[in-house]
């Protein structure tokens, strides 16, 4: 079932004029784009926080061993 979709996947992408490729790879540039532009500003690494490797030790093993508390509503 899942060689027949791929198969059915492939074989279309095959066909595409090249009109539909130029679209298509323009659409995959722009969601790499996007998704590195989205990563680099606003998932910066733990890294850049701190400047001594010391604070760098500290803050990713609290980063590490950090407990989330859940707490239920008593109803």
């Amino acid at each position: 079932m899942l060689k027949r979709i791929l198969f059915f996947y492939i074989d279309g992408f095959k066909n595409l004029s090249d009109l539909g490729r130029k679209l298509w790879v323009i659409i995959i540039i722009k969601l790499v784009v996007i998704f590195v532009v989205i990563k680099a500003f606003f998932f910066p690494t733990l890294s850049s926080k701190v400047q001594s490797k010391d604070a760098q030790k500290e803050l990713y093993i609290k980063q590490l061993t950090k407990v989330t508390t859940t707490t239920k509503k008593e109803e």
